[in-house]
């Protein structure tokens, strides 16, 4: 039982300190989910049970209260009872982690790597409570699913998340980017990075817009002077994160502000919508994404190798199932590759295939399209007379979204002639559907609309 100022500490008492020290505060319910290993290994998260080793927790909590080390309030018009350290419960975490005043400057907030800071920045706010009890349960929930899908998991808040970085124009502005916090998932052999943002679906129109282009300036920052996927450390893809129950038609929003505002970064960066009721299906999704291309390619062979007209596989032993362009053509694209097959209508023109993921509400296949569509003329293969038709064929893996998010918005009228042709493909079952009628394709689906 270490000895922290004048205070008796059980290990207990210490892994909670710490536990409060980086969520910043916490339920007794949350608290116990952080804490117990054992309600992490199922497949759902309990939320009535375990009710002994909640009622455990409080009595802990309740006691380091009156140690004058944990403080504790009522979230209005709940039941909710929420803990979190006072200045001199922060000051024993410091302590207990060997945190020294200067670090702040230097600390990354990556792997334990916890940073001192002031108790103005530590100590939560009732008037933005319901945006941090949000950030809490998606931590918690992506711990849990972090032990079903066998990946590391890795966070940081807003302390260490944002940044002043400079935007040039007339003049240089300093600005703030300051995004709700970063984490990463990691396995052997992947680790993928993302930006967070807690989304209490309460803005709307130019202040969401905002918020996108702001990412958009912060990037031009990163990058100045070099490519996008060189930036050290930068994340590739946003997790949206919303309090939206209705999230198809919150996705409509936030798609659309994204893909106006983000420029060349709309087919960089990958923004993928969540709720609390959709995460696990979003995490799913990430867990899947490499799978779903090899399987694709797998798909892909057996119709490559059915007859004649494709121009997909470019060498002898069929180990290249798209087709590779020019380097200058991918610069033209803002340096991303285009997973494309081209086939050969009966009266020698050509159709373009352009095949991208949309595996549930993320953006990604939807902005590479339109931006596939916009810039083809400019491409050496889009100077060419042979070639008639791009098509897109949005792959899922799981997680169908029914319907394009684009009706009734600025872009409708934009994406309409792009999608007109749209093909939606099953990778998981090797199943093809038509994106206007949505009927099953059941000749091969390459030259479903060749002519």
């Amino acid at each position: 039982m270490p000895t922290i100022g004048h205070a008796y500490l059980s290990n207990k008492e210490v892994e909670i300190i710490t536990a409060l020290f980086r969520f910043r505060s916490g339920t007794a319910l949350q608290l116990t989910h952080i804490l117990e290993p054992a309600l992490e290994e199922s497949d759902t998260i309990v939320q009535n049970g375990y009710t002994g080793r909640v009622k455990y927790i409080a009595k802990i909590l309740n006691g380091l209260t009156k140690k004058g080390l944990v403080a504790i309030f009522k979230v209005i018009h709940t039941p909710k009872y929420v803990y979190y350290l006072t200045q001199e419960g922060l000051n024993t975490a410091y302590t207990i982690l060997e945190i020294e005043e200067h670090s702040a400057i230097i600390a990354s907030g990556w792997e334990g790597d916890y940073g001192y800071f002031d108790y103005s920045l530590y100590k939560p706010t009732q008037d933005r409570f319901a945006h941090h009890d949000l950030m809490i349960h998606f931590q918690i929930l992506m711990m849990h699913y972090s032990g079903i899908h066998q990946y590391k998991y890795d966070w940081i808040d807003n302390r260490y998340a944002s940044t002043e970085f400079a935007v040039k124009g007339g003049k240089t502005t300093k600005r703030f980017f300051r995004p709700d916090g970063e984490f990463k998932m990691i396995q052997s052999n992947h680790q993928d990075h993302y930006w967070l943002e807690v989304d209490m679906s309460t803005e709307r129109g130019e202040k969401l817009a905002e918020k996108f282009e702001t990412y958009r300036q912060y990037l031009d920052y990163v990058t100045e002077g070099i490519k996008f996927d060189e930036a050290n450390d930068t994340p590739s893809s946003i997790m949206f994160h919303s309090a939206a129950s209705y999230i198809q038609k919150r996705w409509t929003s936030v798609l659309v502000a994204f893909i106006s505002r983000m420029g060349e970064y709309a087919s960089l960066v990958n923004l993928r919508l969540t709720n609390n009721t959709t995460l696990k299906e979003a995490v799913a999704a990430e867990m899947n994404k490499y799978q779903l291309l090899e399987k694709l390619k797998s798909n892909l062979k057996n119709y490559l190798l059915q007859e004649s007209g494709f121009k997909g596989i470019l060498n002898q032993n069929g180990k290249n199932t798209f087709v590779k362009l020019l380097p200058d053509d991918e610069e033209i694209l803002g340096n991303w590759s285009p997973n494309l097959v081209i086939v050969e209508n009966s009266d020698s023109t050509n159709q373009v295939l352009l095949f991208e993921r949309y595996d549930g509400y993320e953006s990604i296949g939807l902005a590479r399209a339109i931006d596939f569509s916009k810039k083809f003329s400019t491409l050496t293969i889009g100077k060419s007379d042979k070639v008639t038709d791009v098509i897109p064929v949005l792959c899922y893996y799981d997680n169908k979204v029914d319907g394009l998010p684009f009706k009734g918005t600025l872009l409708e009228k934009e994406t309409r002639t792009i999608f007109s042709n749209l093909i939606f493909h099953d990778v998981k079952n090797n199943l093809w559907f038509d994106g206007q009628t949505k009927q099953p394709i059941l000749n091969n689906p390459l030259m479903y609309r060749s002519r």
